[in-house]
């Protein structure tokens, strides 16, 4: 029997010292731009991306397809290991349906597809959790408890100047409701499994400050919580949230980071949002579990 590999796709949106670190195998969906086509993250970075999205320019994107998943596991497989792929949310994206095509086609019984039911940074901080329950020597029965109570426990939320990019990409799933909002009214919305509008909020800094406060009202002011803070093109606002994290909550870790092209199609260059998790002992181990 061989280790526990991991594999996710691009959306995690990993730093690659993480991916190096632990050994984790990303499969990159793709953007387009026009005729164009970009392996996201690694034949289109998020500063040239925004660049052009900013400038005018409309992209487009796809998932993976089942041959390039069986290209992924296929040396996992026959090197023994047993393979969790965890990925985007189904609801948002085709890459769990490629994933479980490949596998499939693969017929190889240790691997487990996952949808995670999130994205970005929800994806990221999921699979970096995991990634040191293998490192800790988890089993993968355990591994696979602590992705469930993951999924039951994590709270995404994210703010957006403009609901457009959503429409237009068709993943505004129930955000449909807060179409045709007043100017400088800035959509709060929520992620578990598709997007549901949380709330509408005047101005961006009173936007900012809300997603702090939604935190306090599902977890409690001081609680320990392990958050990761993204941002499309709009760096400030990522730090405003990030401090007011840091001033209301115990945060065991804090990661940041921007998101990628394949995210940002969908979403716009001024997103703010935060994924976070309770931290509680737990005997599944683990991060956050301790």
């Amino acid at each position: 029997m061989g280790k526990i590999s991991i594999v996710t796709d691009s959306t995690a949106e990993l730093p690659e010292d993480i991916t190096k670190k632990y050994n984790i195998t990303v499969v990159p969906l793709k953007v387009f731009f026009g005729q164009e086509v970009f392996l996201d993250g690694v034949e289109i970075k998020p500063d040239i991306f925004f660049q052009r999205q900013v400038a005018g320019e409309i992209s487009s994107t796809s998932q993976p397809s089942p041959a390039e998943f069986v290209d992924s596991y296929r040396p996992l497989a026959d090197a023994g290991d047993e393979i969790i792929s965890i990925h985007i949310s189904g609801q948002l994206s085709g890459t769990v349906q490629s994933a479980n095509l490949a596998k499939t086609m693969l017929n190889y019984p240790d691997l487990e597809v996952v949808d995670s039911g999130v994205t970005s940074a929800g994806l990221g901080l999921m699979v970096l959790n995991i990634a040191r329950a293998v490192q800790a020597g988890l089993p993968k029965s355990g591994i696979m408890a602590m992705i469930e109570e993951m999924k039951r426990d994590i709270e995404v939320y994210f703010m957006v100047d403009s609901l457009d990019y959503l429409q237009r990409g068709g993943r505004i799933g129930k955000a449909q409701a807060f179409l045709g909002t007043l100017l400088n009214v800035k959509p709060i919305l929520s992620l578990d499994g598709q997007i549901h509008p949380y709330e509408k909020v005047r101005g961006r800094s009173r936007a900012l400050a809300r997603l702090t406060s939604i935190l306090k009202e599902k977890f409690g002011q001081g609680s320990r919580i392990q958050c990761w803070v993204t941002h499309g093109n709009f760096p400030e606002g990522m730090d405003e949230v990030t401090k007011g994290l840091v001033e209301n909550f115990q945060c065991t870790e804090l990661l940041t980071g921007r998101l990628g092209p394949v995210v940002g199609t969908h979403t716009g260059p001024g997103l703010v949002g935060m994924a976070c998790l309770p931290v509680r002992k737990n005997n599944s181990g683990g991060v956050p579990f301790e």
